[in-house]
């Protein structure tokens, strides 16, 4: 019978070589990164732009600008379109993140010649038409509204609003908001942003010189403006704030908490991932021992870094009875507190730096996943070996090393706090 009071042995995970992709410049510039792996005849196109949500003032219009893209295009209907992408068999997507965009598509090796025309219609020629922005319009709000009213949605978004204050990484949509966008704005931003800005390319999965040559042919010739060196400024954080928010009808609370953190090209970031996956990063956290497992009060708790292009944060997020809410967050503090004054044990250490070495090195069994880390070493500008570097500082950091970043970027005097519920 199994003992469950007795850890099982974990044994050490040697390092891995990140697989490196091929770069591949078309005729007008365009960087397109190829992970050619796998036997199955698929692939993954992904393509990055620069018009997320910081891009523009007004909150929720990137978003709904990769919505109406897929509502139609000068020569074909979102009906024709959708149709074709399923006689095909492909999933397609268009979405808006705060920092950039992307039109992404799964498909079957075969049919990628075939697609990839629509993605470029769809890129230069969306239609925009004035009974689509309505329909789509509403749409949106309608979800909004209901986004709104979920504990969980609202903490997160309040969270980042209390957090960045004015800056555009704290804006948020909010039904008001939308009712006020208007159709020129929206074409006015597609023309300047995903029709102009040069973008980058991510291909993946069973990839052939053909493919290539295709996307040379379609995108190649596009005239789109060359890549200018730009340097972000680091967002604006508020001082600590405790806010709470009532909703009378909800029988938990949603509860966020943390504070200003660090991006991917600060060299503290490998050792930070470290300090988060100790707290609150995976099921064997502190935070999961002590809040779930011995206090019951949640299902789940975790923490987790939130990385952006111009800065980012750190946040734990939990949904707990409205009785247990002041509580909960004391615990919380109490752990990073703990952590901030005792050295880890190595055996802590070393079962957490197991955990993360065999989560990564599970990540690259497959060209899809890898293509992923590719794409964050090229469009936050990182070095060609950063994942070799994230192994080495995971194998070999020390005790006090997380016991010292936890000091230098945590103080719980200092957390900004958000409850939404019936707390």
């Amino acid at each position: 019978m199994l003992d469950r009071s007795q850890a099982p042995i974990a044994f050490p995970i040697e390092k891995i070589k990140f697989p490196s992709a091929e770069k591949f410049v078309l005729d007008n510039g365009l960087l397109v990164s190829c992970v050619s792996l796998g036997e199955q005849p698929v692939f993954k196109f992904e393509l990055c732009t620069p018009a997320g949500g910081i891009h523009t003032d007004q909150a929720g219009l990137a978003s709904l600008v990769a919505q109406l893209m897929k509502r139609g295009t000068r020569n074909h209907s979102a009906q024709y379109l959708n149709q074709t992408f399923d006689y095909y068999g492909a999933f397609w997507e268009i979405q808006a993140t705060l920092d950039q965009a992307s039109f992404t598509v799964y498909g079957l090796s075969k049919h990628f010649e075939k697609l990839m025309p629509y993605v470029v219609e769809m890129i230069q020629e969306a239609l925009f038409s004035e009974e689509e922005f309505t329909k789509e319009l509403e749409i949106e709000i309608q979800k909004n509204k209901l986004n709104w009213e979920k504990t969980a949605y609202s903490a997160s978004q309040l969270f980042r609003k209390n957090l960045f204050g004015s800056d555009p990484y704290g804006r948020s949509a909010t039904p008001e908001s939308l009712a006020k966008l208007e159709i020129n704005a929206l074409k006015d931003f597609y023309s300047a942003t995903w029709a102009q800005k040069m973008p980058t390319i991510f291909i993946s999965g069973k990839i052939s010189a053909n493919d290539i040559q295709v996307l040379n042919q379609q995108f190649g010739r596009i005239s789109f403006m060359p890549k200018s060196i730009q340097i972000d400024s680091e967002p604006t954080f508020q001082p600590a704030i405790q806010h709470r928010e009532k909703k009378d009808q909800a029988l938990q609370s949603s509860i966020r908490i943390g504070q200003a953190g660090i991006n991917r090209s600060n060299p503290d970031y490998f050792g930070f991932s470290m300090l988060n996956t100790l707290i609150g990063g995976f099921f064997g956290s502190r935070l999961q021992k002590n809040i779930r497992e011995e206090k019951g009060f949640t299902y789940g708790i975790s923490s987790s870094l939130a990385p952006m292009h111009r800065g980012g944060y750190w946040v734990v997020g939990t949904d707990v009875k409205n009785e247990n809410v002041e509580e909960t967050l004391t615990e919380i503090k109490k752990e990073v507190r703990l952590i901030q004054e005792e050295l880890v044990e190595e055996e802590e250490l070393n079962l957490v730096k197991n955990y993360l070495m065999g989560s990564f090195t599970g990540e690259l069994t497959q060209a899809f996943d890898i293509a992923e880390k590719v794409k964050i070493i090229e469009m936050e500008g990182l070095s060609e070996d950063y994942y070799d570097l994230f192994q080495n500082k995971i194998m070999e950091i020390s005790p006090k090393e997380i016991r010292d970043l936890a000091n230098q970027y945590l103080d719980p005097s200092q957390f900004t706090e958000v409850v939404v519920g019936g707390h």
